[in-house]
């Protein structure tokens, strides 16, 4: 009596998730308690049962010895990086997982590909609401599977001067070997923010990948400083992930930038050009849609001739007042209205209040342009 109250508990528990039919398969998801959150290793499990062969106590018969594999992706941003992953069998009959690590938070999608013995593969799809990083700090996070090393020649390289850089991807589960596998993000194998600690200081770069892993870049830092190196990378198959990297770079001190002094004006002006965001309230935690009106500074027309710049019309980056949590982001790619009439809407999501410094990058006959302004985002 007590075991059939178990079953019936378990079931009742297990059906109020979400589940997905295709023919006579049943698919239950069961994703942590706790929720998902970004920047770190999540389990993901789930339930295949056959819905035809129901046994009065036990319910229906669990699939086993299934090939099962999984893709994850973001439904408003196909360009991304995709996640794939095998499955492998859990402890229980017909339950599987998966461990994706999500790049940031929002809201994303997951296929799950399962071929039963001696059947022919369906598929069915969830969607996952995926936390920022920032709650996921009250639990003890797991490590992250990828990190990153830095070698500067010279060593220690002062302001002015052309320093050679040199970085290396490298994966924990694969017992700390270098990656050596890239999924392409934006036509580049790797996208490199460089930023300094006081927000006054950015560029945008791509190292070049040598056979062996390693990237390399000759960089010339232009004033003296504390940086952060943001290395946004996508390992095959693991999708996207930015690794941040310490550089100090030597010389004569120079005036610092004040962020909390900056006024908060959510316009970039560039060398040509002027871009001024429609909206004035940005709150935290919260996908949001940042539509951007592209002026010409001379003729206060319309910018009409956008080109395409890494993959994209535009690039937004968002680096908060901490100089650690990075956001970057790019025009909605399922609006077929952007880039005409001067105007791109961007897919942009602040991980937590504060101020931000924020770079958009266009193109205009062949001249990449930036601009650089501050918002400041606010609780929900």
């Amino acid at each position: 009596m007590i075991r059939s109250i178990a079953l019936l508990l378990f079931a009742a528990t297990l059906y109020s998730q979400p589940s997905a039919r295709a023919g006579k398969y049943e698919v239950t998801l069961r994703p942590p308690a706790e929720g998902l959150f970004a920047q770190e290793e999540m389990q993901i499990e789930y339930r295949v049962v056959d819905a035809t062969q129901v046994d009065a106590v036990m319910g229906p018969a669990p699939v086993i010895r299934a090939q099962a594999r999984s893709i994850i992706d973001m439904p408003g941003m196909p360009a991304m990086a995709r996640m794939t992953e095998s499955a492998h069998p859990e402890g229980i009959p017909g339950e599987y997982g998966v461990h994706p690590v999500f790049p940031h938070g929002g809201e994303y999608r997951l296929a799950l590909f399962i071929t039963p013995p001696g059947a022919t593969e369906f598929t069915v799809s969830f969607p996952l609401q995926v936390g920022d990083a920032i709650p996921a700090k009250n639990r003890k996070p797991k490590p992250k599977p990828f990190y990153a090393e830095l070698r500067a020649t010279p060593k220690s390289p002062k302001a002015g001067e052309p320093a050679a850089l040199e970085i290396s991807v490298f994966s924990r589960a694969a017992n700390n070997a270098r990656v050596k596998d890239f999924d392409v993000q934006h036509e580049k194998t790797m996208h490199l923010i460089v930023v300094r600690d006081d927000l006054g200081v950015f560029s945008h770069e791509h190292p070049q990948m040598s056979p062996d892993g390693t990237f390399r870049l000759f960089y010339t830092f232009p004033q003296a400083g504390e940086y952060t190196l943001f290395v946004d990378v996508a390992p095959k198959g693991a999708g996207g992930h930015v690794i941040p990297l310490r550089l100090k770079a030597g010389g004569k001190k120079t005036d610092r930038f004040a962020i909390s002094a900056e006024k908060l004006s959510g316009e970039a002006p560039a060398q040509s050009v002027r871009i001024a965001f429609a909206e004035t309230q940005f709150p935290a935690g919260k996908t949001l849609r940042m539509t951007a009106a592209i002026t010409d500074s001379r003729t206060a027309a319309p910018v009409t001739d956008l080109q395409p710049y890494l993959g994209a019309l535009g690039h937004l980056i968002l680096v908060h007042e901490d100089a650690e949590t990075f956001v970057h982001s790019h025009p909605d790619e399922l609006d077929t209205a952007n880039g005409t009439n001067g105007r791109l809407t961007f897919l942009a999501r602040f991980p937590k209040p504060g101020r931000y410094r924020g770079w958009v990058q266009i193109q205009r006959a062949g001249v990449v342009e930036t601009g650089a302004f501050t918002v400041a985002a606010g609780a929900q």
